[in-house]
């Protein structure tokens, strides 16, 4: 399965998002993954690296540094891989035919957003512009370190405006435990919330792997 994870607005937690999904899938799931970091600060890339060299056990995964314009020389070997995911950190930006081809290439997008107005504006652009490009993807929202103090009108008002191009699932709460993620493990703390989360995704949109 070819997993973007993405949306124009930066800020919103996409590459925390790509490390939690990736531990998910390998961890909880047992499953094949590889990530490839084609954000332009390699953040993923650079962390795994790092705690590559720290840890004894073999890695849960590869994560490979890929500038855009790579990806159709890649694609074919992407193709060929079976019975896992590759997950996609892509930059926060829609403005080159390179970064299209990407998302052409998509089966799922997951696209994490705070219940914000400026945030809420630019997911809506993003994934109106993706379901052009990819009328068949499939979208699901993540809302990102979802405050207790969200308006509930507001929050069921965004919920309203994304349903019409996929569905929001469970949110991940504010909480501390998510600032201290890594490449190897799940922490306690947070299991519990990342369950009901990617579960979700999981169930609704990977499963059939």
């Amino acid at each position: 399965m070819k997993i973007v994870v993405a949306n124009q607005k930066g800020g919103v937690g996409k590459s925390t998002t790509c490390i939690l999904l990736a531990n998910y899938l390998a961890l909880e799931k047992k499953d094949n993954v590889i990530i490839l970091d084609m954000d332009f600060q390699d953040s993923i890339y650079s962390r795994w690296e790092k705690e590559k060299d720290l840890y004894a056990n073999d890695p849960l995964y590869e994560v490979i540094k890929m500038e855009v314009e790579e990806y159709p020389k890649y694609k074919v070997h992407i193709d060929s891989l079976q019975g896992g995911h590759v997950i996609m950190d892509m930059p926060g930006r829609l403005d080159t035919n390179e970064l299209i081809a990407v998302y052409q290439d998509a089966e799922v997008i997951v696209c994490p957003f705070a219940y914000e107005k400026m945030t809420f504006e630019s997911t809506m652009f993003f994934v109106q512009v993706a379901k052009h490009v990819n009328p068949q993807v499939k979208i699901v929202f993540l809302p990102n370190r979802l405050k207790s103090s969200v308006n509930y009108e507001l929050k069921a008002a965004v919920d309203e405006q994304l349903a019409q191009f996929g569905t929001v699932a469970p949110a991940l709460p504010d909480r501390v435990g998510f600032q201290r993620i890594d490449t190897v493990s799940i922490s306690s703390d947070i299991r519990g919330v990342l369950d009901k989360s990617f579960g979700y995704i999981y169930n609704e949109y990977l499963e059939t792997v």
